[in-house]
């Protein structure tokens, strides 16, 4: 997925990367609460959180999650139609990629916290999906970072975001994870090699 250049609004005041993402996950944790995504989707499927919350990488206003079942139109709608009713609720997506390599149902709302637009995308995919799974890499993402490559990753998505520069987060995470990528000048370096398109089956190393 590629990230908008966007970025949940975070005062610096002199804090670190690790602390404005900290205050963004409290920002991400209320939408969570207000919308009772993952709860929700348990009557249809097996719901996953996944992605930069669940690495704790936050810097888009995004929360991503996947949902393994059925793939039935109507499931999704019936939660969309309910949220759509709270005034925070200012947009919400449907997305139809059953013949795309995606396979699946998509479905997003846009929910505003203080003034932030943070958006929760959700997938609903097959039960038997055999591509790529984001919930899949959550595990080995977060046995694979430290503080020092967590600060790395924020850093480099925060600069591109003030870049107004749209980038893959997978990108960042190989460049950093795989190569010690360090700052975005590097990053933008490595990409010119290494950046990536379509669905990716990638796995990190874990830290010794």
């Amino acid at each position: 997925m590629t990230a908008p250049a966007t970025a949940g609004r975070v005062p610096d005041n002199g804090t670190s990367p690790l602390q404005r993402q900290d205050a963004r996950q409290e920002q991400a944790r209320s939408v969570m609460n207000a919308l009772q995504p993952l709860e929700r989707w348990e009557q249809f499927g097996v719901p996953k959180l996944c992605g930069a919350m669940s690495y704790g990488l936050l810097v888009a206003p995004d929360i991503d999650m996947e949902i393994y079942g059925s793939l039935r139109v109507d499931t999704g709608f019936s939660l969309v139609s309910e949220w759509a009713q709270d005034p925070a609720v200012d947009r919400v997506l449907f997305l139809n990629a059953v013949n795309e390599p995606d396979a699946g149902l998509g479905w997003e709302v846009r929910y505003r916290v203080r003034g932030v637009p943070w958006t929760v995308q959700m997938w609903l995919l097959p039960a038997d999906y055999d591509g790529p799974r984001s919930a899949d890499l959550v595990e080995p993402m977060r046995a694979a970072l430290s503080s020092e490559t967590r600060s790395a990753i924020l850093r480099i998505k925060e600069s591109l975001v003030a870049r107004g520069t749209e980038y893959r987060s997978i990108d960042v995470y190989r460049a950093v994870l795989d190569d010690g990528i360090d700052d975005v000048e590097e990053y933008g370096r490595w990409c010119r090699s290494y950046s990536s398109t379509g669905l990716l089956n990638w796995r990190p190393v874990p830290r010794r």
